[in-house]
């Protein structure tokens, strides 16, 4: 909306009801009788016509003097602002201007289209020629050289809508605190700009700022009177805001091109023929009906009645003056001494009422409420309900130490001689709570010292903005990150929790790399933009428990707590830069910016607070100065590992694009026949300058990265192939592939394994997957998921190094898991420890007791094989029988007749 300065007003007397204007403010129906016989008989001669007119109220004109009439007229309007022009529920436009405009269209003959849209929508129409005239339109200086407008038909105030948990919100000087939700168009964004508001939360419709507020994603918003009532009464919210006075009050018009006056006169002719009554109908129909004419049969009843009344009321005037003279000599005494006590009483009850804080009077024995003045009435919003019905329990929050428990324990403390003065969060009739500051003692009232007197006073808008003040303290008021302050108390905290359990505590200084030359070149609005959106990232960037601050500038700070070694560091920090290397999208603009950070690490870089910022801005120093865009420690030592670490991280990412990953298998043999039948596929890494990297120097680096999922799908579908290859040259033999936690907790894992097994063509009987028995405990739910339908598809599951962890054996008969291996550990020592020998045959009767195949792994010469044999062992594999190698060395080994001498 478009608001003209000139007439913008202050107060609510404009929204009136016209009648309201003629009887001094007063409801109709809240007088004595005789004065709603008058008013019912003297409304219909003032009641001139309804507030709403559109149109100006001149006589009417002849169509001829209007020019030649169009075919079409077509009206744009914003179809977000009841009652004049909205939606109802099934979508379709309503309210009082279309109505009035079906009217004008009836009454001179020419078509009207109505064209309901969003606001911006209808100005563009207006503005391109789409339409000819335009609604609901505010006017001002600037719409006053496009438009020529109608004479204004109604008046709508605007003011500042605000939670009403909120306090101190009074006006614009109270705004700049606030981001202030705003219609996308409305006229109030450039009002509040021109007072220097510029902070400002854009939404589509009002309906659509009511939800937000209703959902506190707003908490103070700008909204024509109107609307706001009809929205929050729809959704039923009314009772969560308050409100200000208006910011300005506005005047709708209808307008259209400048200049064009023949258009101007025909539709101001049409409104003309109009009558009052029809106006009136209309809007009766969207406002409601108010208290108008009375019908004449009503009119000679109501007279018959007051002829009546008056009859008996001669009689009743002559029967008191005879009873008056008798008595008037006997109570002349008595009147005096009412008359004396009334007036006390009144004047008590008088300074009882204008007291600003709240009184009650409680009954020490029963606990119940004998007396209250107005104010508790107002603060507890009592209204109508009786003093009787009234629990104390109810007027407590209930949330401990609030309980009415506790306010009966003051109470009797007051009444055993010690006054009492506390802060309170107490509880409204309907449910609202708010803080009160309560002050008790006891009161000797008619003769009873069983009385408590207890003051309330509301306290609610002082303890927001103590809490605001406390908040703001400690948190920098841009973001609303921890400011230097909080971040050295918890900083304090994390060491001491470290020394006692043994971790580590890391502090970050990061700073944004050339912040400067955004604030230069695109405004400091901008540059504040980013650096909100910067701390989103960095807050999603570390775990719940760490702590982002900003402490000032282009400067934040990371607390890393309870970290169990550097590399849980490196991670953090690689994170860091990868997120930040993702572009920001600000204000419609693509901003790339790049990060430095400086680390130090507890204990080794310093034992407090202060020092362990000193050397991470340190840190922070050396990493600017090394060309920007990277990270350093304080300790030399901790930069080439660190550098190590994320040298092999990003090499890990290059290998999968570039190839340079292969997979090596290791067979696996029966026990009973001596013939291979099958192999474990086994991930290797061939790097271009350092050769063969072996698996521990980069798998718990591809793990702790996130790397080894779209690394192990490779290798499953690799595999898969392998194993496919072999089927087709005749050779059933089965591929074991391992899997990683992650990938077993992913929820896309049955669709990559049948996405393996479609794309090769192997039989899923021939895939084993292997996991470890953690994995049986983490997540559960969604790793015995994915296992149950990896399950269903006939695929294999064999449980790795069993023995080491902790096992449900229940999850192994549910799953039914194919094989177990035996950990490599009590297979080396098989032939040289009795106790390892011992746990070997465990798990092999163990196997063999719930029908799995036991697999040993780690066979390194005959002696151990010659063991397993006489344990009755199934599978074996290990250097003895195959190292690791190419697929071709399996397939030799698997066409010899009897490689291992079984049998001779």
């Amino acid at each position: 909306m478009n608001l003209d300065p000139r007439t913008a007003r202050h107060g609510r007397s404009a929204g009136r009801p016209f009648w309201s204007r003629y009887l001094g403010g007063r409801r109709l129906a809240g007088g004595p009788v005789a004065f709603r016989l008058l008013a019912a008989l003297l409304l219909p001669m003032i009641a001139v016509g309804p507030v709403l007119a559109i149109g100006s109220p001149r006589p009417a004109q002849q169509a001829s003097d209007a020019g030649p009439q169009p075919a079409e007229l077509r009206v744009a309007l914003d179809d977000n602002y009841p009652p004049y022009s909205f939606r109802n529920a099934d979508g379709t436009h309503v309210g009082i201007v279309k109505d009035l405009w079906a009217l004008w269209s009836q009454k001179t003959g020419v078509a009207v289209r109505m064209m309901p849209s969003d606001w911006n929508l209808a100005r563009q129409a207006m503005d391109t020629g789409a339409a000819t005239v335009i609604e609901t339109i505010f006017r001002n200086e600037a719409r006053d050289a496009l438009y020529d407008f109608s004479t204004p038909y109604a008046r709508v105030d605007v003011p500042i809508w605000f939670s009403s948990d909120l306090s101190g919100i009074t006006g614009v000087e109270s705004l700049r605190a606030f981001t202030v939700g705003v219609k996308d168009g409305d006229f109030c964004i450039e009002w509040l700009t021109d007072q220097g508001i510029t902070a400002f939360q854009r939404y589509s419709g009002f309906e659509v700022m009511v939800d937000a507020a209703a959902r506190q994603e707003t908490r103070v918003f700008c909204m024509d009177d109107p609307s706001a009532n009809y929205y929050m009464t729809k959704r039923g919210v009314q009772g969560r805001f308050r409100y200000t006075d208006p910011l300005y009050t506005g005047e709708l018009h209808w307008a259209v091109r400048k200049g064009d006056a023949a258009l101007h006169r025909l539709i101001s002719a049409g409104f003309d023929r109009i009558t009052p009554e029809e106006r009136k109908a209309i809007e009766q129909r969207w406002i409601g009906r108010s208290l108008g004419g009375v019908s004449p049969g009503l009119i000679d009843l109501l007279l018959k009645l007051l002829a009546g009344l008056v009859v008996l009321g001669i009689g009743a005037l002559v029967w008191g003056l005879l009873l008056r003279r008798q008595v008037e000599s006997k109570t002349e005494s008595l009147r005096t001494a009412v008359a004396a006590l009334t007036a006390s009483e009144e004047r008590v009850r008088t300074i009882f009422d204008s007291v600003n804080d709240a009184i009650v009077i409680h009954d020490l024995d029963s606990g119940a409420i004998l007396e209250v003045n107005r104010r508790m009435k107002e603060m507890y919003r009592v209204g109508n309900v009786p003093l009787s019905d009234i629990d104390v329990g109810m007027l407590s929050s209930g949330t401990p130490p609030y309980t009415a428990e506790v306010a009966a324990d003051w109470r009797r403390k007051a009444g055993d001689g010690e006054p009492q003065l506390i802060e309170w969060h107490a509880r409204r009739l309907d449910g609202a709570l708010f803080w009160a500051e309560v002050s008790m003692r006891r009161a000797v009232i008619d003769g009873n010292d069983r009385r408590v007197l207890v003051l309330i006073r509301d306290i609610t808008e002082r303890k927001a903005a103590q809490e605001r003040m406390e908040y703001l303290s400690r948190h920098d008021a841009l973001t609303l990150l921890p400011n230097r302050v909080l971040l050295q108390d918890r900083t304090e905290q994390a060491l001491a929790r470290a020394e006692r359990n043994g971790r580590l505590v890391a502090l970050v200084a990061c700073g944004l790399d050339r912040f400067k030359t955004v604030n230069d070149s695109l405004g400091h609005a901008v540059g504040d933009a980013l650096l909100r959106a910067t701390a989103g990232r960095l807050k999603a960037a570390v775990r719940d428990t760490d702590t982002v601050s900003r402490s000032g500038g282009d400067e934040f700070i990371l607390l890393l707590s309870g970290l169990p070694d550097v590399d849980a560091v490196v991670e953090t920090v690689a994170s860091l830069h990868e997120r930040m290397a993702v572009p920001f999208e600000i204000d419609g603009q693509e901003l790339t910016v790049t990060l430095s950070s400086g680390v130090a690490l507890a204990p080794a870089d310093g034992k407090d607070f202060a020092t362990l910022l000193k050397n991470a801005d340190t840190a922070l120093h050396h990493a600017k100065a090394a060309g920007r865009d990277t990270h350093r420690f304080y300790a030399e030592a901790m930069n080439t590992e660190a550098v190590a670490h994320l040298s092999t991280r990003s090499g890990l990412r290059r290998a999968l694009e570039r190839g340079e990953f292969l997979v090596h298998y290791q067979p696996q043999v029966s026990l009973e026949t001596g013939a291979v039948i099958g192999a474990e596929a086994l991930l290797r890494w061939n790097h271009p300058d350092k050769g063969m990297v072996p698996p521990g120097a980069f798998i718990p680096i591809a793990e702790d990265s996130g790397l080894i999922v779209p690394i192990g799908a490779w290798v499953l579908a690799e595999a898969c192939r392998q194993g496919a290859a072999w089927q087709a040259r005749g050779l059933s033999l089965s591929v074991a592939v391992n899997l990683s936690a992650l990938q077993l907790q992913r929820s896309d894992l049955v669709r990559t394994v049948t996405g393996a097994l479609d794309g090769s063509g192997l039989d899923p009987l021939l895939l084993e997957l292997e996991l470890t028995e953690s994995m049986l405990i983490q997540n559960t739910d969604v790793v015995m998921d994915n296992l149950r339908r990896i399950k269903a598809m006939g695929v294999q599951v064999s449980i790795d190094d069993f023995g080491t962890g902790y096992s449900n054996l229940s999850y192994i008969g549910r799953l039914a898991v194919d094989k177990l291996k035996i950990d490599r550990s009590f297979v080396a020592d098989l032939t040289s420890n009795h106790d390892s020998a011992k746990i070997t045959a465990a798990v092999i009767q163990l196997a063999h007791g719930l029908n799995l195949t036991a697999v040993a792994e780690g066979v390194e010469d005959a002696a151990t094989l010659a063991a397993l044999r006489q344990l009755n062992c199934d599978v074996a594999q290990g250097y003895f029988l195959g190292r690791p190698g190419p697929a071709d060395a399996v397939e030799h080994a698997a066409r010899q007749v009897n490689p291992f001498k079984v049998g001779v």
